[in-house]
């Protein structure tokens, strides 16, 4: 039986995992609160994102990059999503895309579509 060697070796794509595992908390979605006029403004975002890697050290004697391999990679998505305002009174969201303004859009363009169309009949 062949004994293992311990190694101090400890791969870049093994701090990079690290670093996720540490933040995988609030701040990730939740931005720092900025003060603005008697509020605080947090911004709201959704995150997704998906890593994979791997590697290897051959245990050899000496610092040659011949003795270790690795790789890795991954996709990494933001998204804001909006704010809270948070004020001594109340706390509201306020979305990125504002709904009612949308929905007015919406609602002219087809009032004046059905209107172009029944002018050409």
């Amino acid at each position: 039986m062949v004994a293992k060697k311990s190694s101090n070796y400890l791969s870049p794509i093994a701090r990079i995992f690290e670093k996720f595992s540490r933040q995988q908390d609030v701040s990730l979605i939740y931005g720092e609160a900025i003060d603005f006029e008697n509020k605080k403004v947090l911004p709201v975002a959704k995150i997704n994102y998906i890593v994979g890697g791997g590697g290897g050290y051959s245990g050899e004697p000496g610092n040659s990059s011949v003795n270790q391999g690795e790789g890795g990679g991954g996709h990494i998505s933001v998204r804001p999503l909006g704010v809270y305002e948070i004020d001594a009174e109340k706390v509201r969201f306020r979305p990125i895309i504002d709904f009612k303004f949308t929905l007015t859009l919406v609602a002219v363009f087809t009032l004046g579509l059905v209107l172009l169309l029944k002018k050409a009949r």
